[in-house]
């Protein structure tokens, strides 16, 4: 009998607890649901390496960004200093430094490759084109659970991560590549149109750079832009394409063209852990969302040893 009672007293708290966990994922759901405002971070460019302290500068930019509590953290790829010119242990090694600091952000990343994540491209690393992790292998296996790009949805707004490297036989250059223009194209036939719709690219879609540090007529070359960007603006067309951030330059631009907002969001490593990039410190973009609108700015972070 006593054994009877106590197996009733299992069972009873067993379905209260499952009733609680009920009542606490709807009232989580509930409360998402009715959410109108988030804040996330966009960090490119980080160059991560045991060099220049960047180790620990890497580290104070995330403590900053922990500070500034952001519900997520894009990051717009060159990740780590780097993977296309060095042999595997080096590129091992970066990657590794960067997932074990990575560990410290208090929120959930979404990571965008760069050219520098690339593996053994030029012929300095004396990598084989055969080797397992050749290309971007190396990134998919370490941060891409697979995959150089996805999408994800957060609070009504749709985030695309794209990969924007195309490679060469010994080199790289900017380009959406035809596989992910049709999943584009199918992934955007189910989006409202009203939708507000965030792109994160590491070579820029559109960028004035050269003609500000050059000449007014200064050309892009096609390592430092999206050499097809035109073709995938035009995806876009009939939905609500608000924001692309783009990386690559380590400085920070704003192009809006037809209510789209084009953002090249700087450097955590300025200058490649070197001081400031044409003026611009080390930092990263925070992007405050309410509703269907945003704002951002430009966060320069405080290493330790400048304060």
């Amino acid at each position: 009998m006593l054994r009877s009672r106590s197996n009733r007293t299992r069972v009873s708290t067993r379905i209260a607890l499952a009733i609680i966990l009920s009542i606490s994922v709807v009232l989580l759901f509930i409360w998402n649901d009715n959410r109108d405002s988030f804040r996330f971070v966009f960090m490119t460019d980080i160059h991560v390496q045991p060099e220049l302290q960047a180790d620990e500068r890497f580290k104070a930019a995330i403590s900053k960004v922990n500070e500034l509590k952001p519900d997520f953290v894009i990051t717009g790829g060159d990740l780590i200093m780097d993977a296309f010119e060095q042999p595997e242990e080096r590129a091992k090694l970066l990657y590794e430094l960067y997932l074990e600091i990575s560990e410290e952000f208090n929120m959930p990343v979404f990571n965008t490759i760069g050219n520098h994540d690339v593996f053994g491209l030029r012929a300095q690393s004396g990598v084989s084109t055969d080797h397992p992790q050749y290309g971007k292998k190396m990134f998919e296996n370490y941060l891409g659970n697979g995959r150089t790009y996805f999408s994800f949805d957060y609070m009504g707004w749709l985030f695309f991560i794209l990969d924007s490297i195309g490679l060469t036989p010994d080199d790289y250059y900017g380009v959406i590549d035809e596989t992910q223009i049709e999943w584009l194209i199918n992934d955007l036939k189910s989006v409202n149109n009203l939708r507000p719709i965030v792109v994160s690219v590491h070579i820029p879609m559109f960028s004035v750079y050269q003609q500000m540090r050059i000449h007014p007529t200064a050309a892009l070359p096609p390592e430092l832009v999206i050499t097809n960007s035109r073709v995938i603006l035009h995806l876009f067309r009939d939905h609500n394409l608000t924001l692309v951030l783009q990386g690559h330059l380590h400085v920070v631009e704003e192009i809006v063209f037809r209510d789209v907002h084009f953002i090249t969001g700087g450097a955590v490593s300025g200058a490649w852990w070197t001081g400031e990039r044409d003026g611009f410190h080390e930092g990263f973009i925070v992007v405050d969302v309410k509703d269907y609108e945003f704002s951002w700015r430009y966060e320069p972070y405080v290493w330790g040893a400048e304060e």
